[in-house]
């Protein structure tokens, strides 16, 4: 019994200096970093993953579009090159043979047509003086005949009157028979010629409709034999970097079956961003919104854009649903390449002029936020409501005001 009462008696001792030592050193929490509560900036962002892609029409593939042997080949893999540069050249001596035939005929076209023409042209000339003269002595000869008949029915007048003779007479009206035929024959004549120049002036018409149409074929198969002869040379359609070279010299390429292709251009400034944003977040994204993104090559560099499209079909990725939405507008995107990794940023929203405070400062306890408010030195939690939050700061939509202080760190005492 005295052994109970003496233990009992040890551990209230115990016990006793045990309380007495922790009242005595009550322990205190000291602030270590306070800032001010003031007004600032927060965003609503949205953080994704993405890709750079090129944009439609930045990537082509060049090919070949007639058949034959490589024998030059000028760009590799990394090549920049300039929009109309030379590519490549394909075995072209029969297709250059062709182009010099077809030149040929133009030419025989030209000078033959050109020369029977112009013998035609000086027939339908001389047709044209011939009428003029025919209608100029048919004029003559109607007069002829108006003075022969004239002086015929005078003298016949006179006759009969016994003032000429038979003779006269006789002679007169040879004069009028012949002036007559002669008449005849001059209008006659007119036909003849106005005919010969209508004649001349159809065969002027006919050669020069057949030395349109044969003028119209012979350049037809020029410009023909010039595109398949310039099929033979391979251009640059735009400048950019080749990306991918599929033949070389001494290859044969034959067009009508894959295409043959010999390079990939792509242009280096016209990249887009694919990001990929999550179902849950998809309905904040807007057109137009702000992007900045960091690429892993350049850490330290923020690349910034805005929302273009937003694709309504969905990508799924590990059982998650993405949408992607496509970036563009960013500057210096001659850095990035193609497949290169985004780390994105979009701001959904930007509030200015609101109570914020340093993430650190705001803290999750016991199913509320709260701050440790500094008040005279000392450290008093009071809870808070928040609204939004970015990268640096949250606002503080209750529970604060404009210059209190709030403590980013504590340490106890």
């Amino acid at each position: 019994m005295k052994k109970v009462i003496s233990f009992f008696v040890l551990f209230v001792l115990i016990f006793g200096g045990i309380l007495f030592f922790k009242l005595k050193h009550k322990r205190v929490i000291v602030p270590t970093k306070v800032v001010e509560v003031k007004k600032g900036t927060v965003r609503k962002e949205i953080d994704a993953t993405g890709i750079i892609k090129p944009q439609v029409g930045a990537e082509i593939k060049v090919g070949a579009r007639i058949s034959g042997t490589v024998v030059k080949e000028n760009v590799k893999v990394g090549d920049y090159v300039k929009k109309g540069d030379l590519i490549a050249e394909i075995d072209n001596r029969d297709l250059k043979e062709e182009l010099k035939k077809a030149k040929a005929h133009l030419k025989e076209v030209k000078d033959t047509y050109s020369k029977r023409i112009a013998s035609q042209k000086l027939k339908v000339k001389s047709a044209e003086a011939a009428l003029k003269s025919a209608v100029a002595d048919l004029k003559a000869k109607k007069e002829a005949y108006a003075v022969a008949k004239w002086k015929l029915e005078r003298e016949e007048k006179l006759f009969k009157e016994g003032f000429s003779t038979e003779q006269k007479i006789k002679d007169l009206r040879l004069s009028f028979a012949q002036a007559e035929s002669a008449l005849k024959a001059a209008r006659e004549n007119v036909k003849r010629a106005r005919l010969d120049l209508k004649i001349a002036k159809r065969e002027l018409e006919r050669l020069e409709a057949e030395y349109e149409s044969q003028l119209k074929t012979a350049e037809a198969n020029v410009k023909e034999a010039e595109v398949r002869y310039s099929y033979s040379f391979i251009y640059a359609p735009m400048s950019g970097i080749i990306s991918y070279v599929s033949t070389q010299e001494g290859e044969t390429v034959v067009a009508g079956l894959n295409a043959p292709q010999f390079v990939t251009i792509l242009d280096p400034n016209r990249l887009e961003n694919w990001i990929y944003v999550d179902e849950t977040e998809i309905g904040k994204v807007k057109k137009g919104m702000r992007v900045e993104f960091t690429v892993d090559t350049y850490r330290n560099k923020i690349f910034e854009g805005r929302v273009e499209e937003i694709y309504p079909k969905p990508k799924i990725l590990n059982n998650v649903v993405y949408y992607i939405v496509v970036a563009r507008g960013f500057k210096n995107v001659n850095l990035l390449r193609p497949e290169m990794t985004t780390h994105n940023t979009i701001i959904a929203g930007v509030k200015k002029g609101v109570l914020v405070v340093p993430n650190a400062a705001v803290k999750w306890k016991n199913g509320r936020y709260v701050v440790y408010k500094v008040v005279g030195g000392k450290v008093k939690e009071v809870p808070v409501k928040v609204g939004w939050s970015d990268d640096k700061f949250t606002e503080i939509v209750s529970g604060l005001k404009e210059g209190d202080k709030v403590a980013l760190s504590i340490t106890v005492k």
